[in-house]
């Protein structure tokens, strides 16, 4: 896989640890170095949202799924009125706009030293228009991540249309329990946005349409999430690490794998949990030929298939569009296991075949 070479350098060290919540079970640590996002990728800026009419190649379709929506993207922080939730410390929201640029007035913002990602947010001179009912997702960083580790993903959903806050945990050693209660209350946070007087997304979410994800000790606290919040309706996996899976629910998870992730293998994690759930629960298992631990980072990793399905995951189950269900079951040339589920897609098909063959009985 190649990296772009303007995103930070990462590593990652792998200990093992003796700690009070495992019980006397070895738990592996995961350190994180610290992000340097001084090089963040610069958000495309469209200033109409997209047409009615959806491409018909479905290669198209896949293309623009790996890049930036049609949207520009606005933000709200904890400063601007945003609530600070008990179970989770610092959130920054990111929303859709339809932006109106003078002339050729660049609308992004310049420096940025306070926040790297203000070049990808265009925040000059934005009108936001009366985008309602949005969808939402909370997200949160893995094991000694801050929350700004998850910071690209805000631009890259909000510019196709979805609500994302991401948040930073309490404490950057919690386990996955801990963080998916951080994300439950997360989700506490972005419903008041809909409430609150003088907030940019009063009446314009859909508080029903909610999801959550995270990476690493952060995908496996999505999955616990699920568990503590039947109302979720999609969940993002991304490299998790979870020993002892024992998790059963419905909601729908999309779970991201590297082959070489040393932290989080995926036999032992993002496999275990793909086994452990029901049957009738759909999921999506996608491992990236030569993928590491840092695949969750950037949307536009492996070739831009990590932004592409989780969008897309994102679309049909948490905004229930199934224009976006081909581009989920396309198989890239960069999977070294691709492994995938959706039991209610074959019931659908099932019922379709039954009205046919009563057509026939009946012209018979």
């Amino acid at each position: 896989m190649t990296e772009n070479p303007a995103m930070p350098d990462l590593s990652f060290r792998l200990s093992h640890r003796r700690s009070g919540w495992a019980k006397g079970v070895g738990l592996i640590i995961l350190a994180m170095a610290v992000v340097n996002t001084r090089n963040a990728l610069a958000l495309d800026d469209p200033a109409t949202p997209p047409k009615a009419a959806v491409a018909s190649d479905l290669e198209s379709r896949i293309a623009a799924a790996r890049t930036f929506g049609p949207y520009g993207v606005e933000r709200i922080r904890e400063r601007d009125g945003l609530r600070n939730g008990p179970k989770y410390a610092g959130a920054t929201i990111y929303y859709p706009v339809i932006k109106a640029v003078d002339g050729d007035q660049d609308p992004s913002v310049q420096g940025g030293e306070e926040d790297a990602v203000d070049d990808e947010i265009a925040e000059d001179k934005v009108k936001t228009p009366e985008l309602t009912g949005l969808s939402s997702v909370v997200l949160i960083p893995g094991f000694m991540g801050p929350e700004r580790s998850m910071s690209r993903w805000g631009p890259y959903l909000a510019s196709h249309g979805i609500v994302v806050m991401t948040i930073g945990t309490n404490n950057l050693g919690v386990n996955p329990d801990a963080r998916g209660e951080a994300l439950v209350d997360g989700l506490v946070t972005i419903r008041a946005e809909n409430e609150r007087e003088g907030s940019p997304l009063l009446g314009r979410l859909d508080p029903e349409r909610v999801a959550v994800g995270g990476w690493s000790m952060g995908g496996g606290g999505a999955q616990v999430a699920a568990t503590l919040d039947p109302s979720i309706k999609a969940v993002l996996a991304l490299c998790p690490w979870k020993p002892r899976p024992y998790l059963s629910h419905d909601v729908p998870v999309f779970f991201l794998g590297g082959e070489r992730d040393g932290p989080a293998p995926v036999k032992k994690h993002a496999l275990n949990h793909y086994d452990a759930l029901p049957d009738r629960t759909p999921k999506l298992l996608y491992e990236v030929r030569g993928g590491g631990h840092s695949l969750p980072l950037n949307p536009k990793y492996a070739a831009g298939d990590v932004g592409r399905f989780s969008l897309a995951w994102l679309k049909v189950y948490l905004d229930e569009d199934d224009s976006w269900r081909p581009i989920l079951e396309a198989r890239p040339d960069n999977a070294s296991r691709f492994l995938i589920e959706l039991p209610e897609a074959e019931e659908a098909e099932a019922t379709e075949d039954d009205r046919e063959s009563d057509k026939v009985k009946k012209a018979a």
